[in-house]
């Protein structure tokens, strides 16, 4: 391999950009089809490799608001989506900006979580507590409306510190915008709301048309809807999905956890109803899902699982909010796993972990070229810190971090990139269900401790080039011909070379940028 033609300079800012089609327009104006056939010296990827993903807007969801839409029309799609807790992984969970934006992108239902105020106003909120969402532990059962009033829901942890703080929307302001229009999914949280929850509903003429009753599908609380004309979907927990036959007729829609085993499923869906799956975070769930004969996703995380916006060329990290498709490898609903925002930078704490970039991604080029700056604030340690990247993914699940000291084995194949907090480079493949990556290529660094590195990895047809630099134009890289992946997904990864814990230093990540290889990057050989 030629490594000049892995120099040429191409110029920082001429950006990737992917159509929602799936077309590629480089800063080069190159069409991708003519690239290639003119391109005799560029090798196809062999072996186990992975198609480059398209995107497409997903079927079945309009892409502008209409209606009104019922169950019936809901139900009458192979696919359909509910925006769960009104997509928290993009808005302040359970509140109207959350539920507007949500429809405001065609969805046709929401989910909304129901408990009353100890003066009997029924509010829209998760949690009965109000500590997580807002930082003041009241139990809303306990607590007048007046107070609850004032409370603001603050997801700026889970999303960055730009995000709007909201109030805690009430159940009657919600209905009065979309009970007419939209299906809503409405849980009595506590199960014991429901006689005031069906009295309101009774000022709705139509209520039966657009609102499913949602509770564990063992709540009594089932049969009391379904006497007063309600649909209800009954969701099973992971430990309970063996009883659900048993429970099946309680109800009309069935709940799936989205990362319950497959064979589970399996069975839940062969009973008949319509499944519906919950939370659904990313694209590679979905698709899951669907395979295992899934209709209804209660998603989390609208924008990015329906395609509704382009891939980006840089990160939009210096706007203080977190892009949709940008996912810590957990996303329990207690916001633990989020890295923090720093100025322009994304910190992680030091525990291992991962994050997912789906806001750049799929990497649809042929060549793609990715360049990201790193450090470690405290001087890295000792003991071997080291961070990395995860690339050429064929989907956006999540990297499972190293705990205890022990690595899960890997869930599809991929390179993985770790640099040393001395700058030292250490290129790896991990086949899927592989433990430990296996040694491309290594080479020793020379940063300062503390100072920004310039990572860059490259991918061409005919293999991989990484490189690092530091202050003083220093710059030293690894490379490979390996061709096995070629996936159009990249995962930010932290703790990985701490061996025999679960952390170690601070690590940063900023200036994330991607842009398409000129033909003579990709070609000359």
């Amino acid at each position: 391999m030629n490594s000049g033609a892995w120099g040429a300079a191409v110029g920082r800012r001429r950006f990737l950009a992917l159509a929602a089609q799936g077309a590629v327009a480089a800063g080069s104006a190159l069409a991708v089809g003519s690239t290639l056939a003119g391109c005799a010296g560029c090798p196809q990827a062999a072996g186990t490799g992975t198609a480059v993903p398209t995107l497409a807007p997903v079927p079945d969801v309009p892409l502008q608001p209409a209606g009104p839409y019922s169950i019936g029309n809901l139900l009458s799609t192979k696919n359909f989506y509910i925006a769960h807790r009104g997509s928290g992984d993009n808005w302040p969970e359970h509140t109207m900006l959350a539920y507007s934006q949500s429809v405001a992108l065609g969805l046709k239902a929401i989910e909304v979580s129901v408990w009353a105020s100890s003066d009997g106003v029924l509010l829209c909120h998760h949690d009965a507590s109000t500590l997580r969402t807002t930082g003041h532990d009241f139990q809303i059962p306990a607590t007048p409306y007046a107070a609850l009033a004032q409370l603001r829901v603050d997801a700026r942890a889970w999303l960055g510190p730009a995000t709007a703080q909201e109030p805690i929307p009430r159940l009657r302001d919600v209905l009065d915008a979309f009970a007419r229009s939209h299906v809503i999914f409405l849980e009595d949280k506590g199960g014991t709301n429901a006689d005031a929850i069906i009295t309101m509903l009774q000022d709705y003429p139509d209520s039966r048309d657009h609102i499913v009753w949602k509770q564990p599908a063992m709540s009594p609380g089932h049969l009391y809807a379904r006497q007063r004309g309600y649909t209800t979907w009954g969701y099973f927990t992971s430990k309970e999905l063996d009883r659900a036959a048993d429970f099946q007729d309680r109800v009309d829609l069935l709940g799936v956890p989205t990362l319950a085993a497959e064979a589970p499923i399996r069975q839940l869906v062969a009973l008949g109803k319509p499944v519906i799956a919950w939370e659904v975070h990313r694209r590679w769930e979905r698709d899951r899902l669907q395979r295992l004969g899934v209709r209804g996703m209660m998603c989390s995380n609208v924008p990015y699982v329906l395609q509704r916006l382009a891939p980006a060329s840089t990160d939009s990290l210096g706007q203080g909010s977190r892009a949709a498709g940008d996912l810590p490898w957990k996303t329990d609903s207690d916001w633990a796993e989020q890295p923090a925002f720093v100025d322009d930078a994304l910190r992680f704490g030091g525990a291992a972990g991962s994050y997912t970039v789906g806001s750049m991604a799929p990497l649809a080029a042929p060549g793609w070229r990715l360049d990201v700056e790193l450090r470690w604030p405290d001087g890295g340690g000792t003991g071997g810190q080291r961070a990395g990247i995860a690339f050429a993914l064929g989907d956006d699940s999540p990297v499972l971090p190293v705990t205890n000291g022990a690595a899960p084995a890997a869930t599809q194949g991929g390179y993985r990139l770790e640099i040393g907090a001395d700058g030292s480079l250490e290129l790896g493949r991990t086949d899927k269900g592989q433990v430990q990556p296996v040694s491309l290529a290594s080479a020793a660094g020379g940063a300062g401790s503390g100072q920004w590195l310039r990572v860059r990895v490259e991918m061409a047809p005919v293999g991989i080039r990484a490189s690092a630099s530091a202050d003083g134009g220093r710059t030293w890289s690894v490379q490979s011909n390996d061709t096995a992946f070629r996936g159009g997904y990249f995962a930010l990864l932290s703790g990985t070379g701490t061996p025999g814990n679960d952390g170690g230093a601070a690590v940063e990540f900023r200036n994330l940028a991607v842009t398409a290889l000129s033909v003579q990057e990709m070609c000359l050989v």
